[in-house]
């Protein structure tokens, strides 16, 4: 049963080859790095609750310092800067726009789990 739901995992195999491919072939300084990473972040979570702790606390550091090298980053800056123009019309300042999508999102989430609680057969 635990090998049958580790193949829904996602990245999976195929997307992790993909990724280190494209990204650390050609780059073994590189690699040996990210493989240290790897590392550090299992003996974390061989550690017990604590050394989880640690792990996710790294995890979501490595996720909030990834965003400025994105796409989203980057538009969002721009806009962000147009905005102080005040030439931003007021339904497309960045608050607003960002407070509503938060909203749908959370909506849109709490509606799943909601579906994900209900017994079979109770929707009808």
């Amino acid at each position: 049963m635990a090998d049958e739901s580790r193949k829904q995992l996602w990245p999976d195999e195929d997307e992790w080859l993909d990724t280190f491919r494209e990204y650390l072939c050609g780059r073994p300084e590189l690699a040996e790095h990210v493989a240290r990473i790897w590392f550090a972040l299992l003996e974390h979570h061989s550690e017990g609750p604590e050394g989880v702790r640690n792990a996710r606390f790294i995890l979501n550091q490595a996720l909030r310092l990834t965003y400025p090298f994105t796409r989203s980053y980057r538009l969002a800056y721009r806009h962000y800067l147009l905005s102080l123009t005040g030439q931003v019309k007021p339904e497309d300042e960045p608050e607003h726009l960002l407070k509503a999508s938060i909203k749908r999102a959370r909506a849109s989430i709490a509606e799943a789990r909601q579906r994900h609680k209900e017994p079979a057969g109770s929707g009808d």
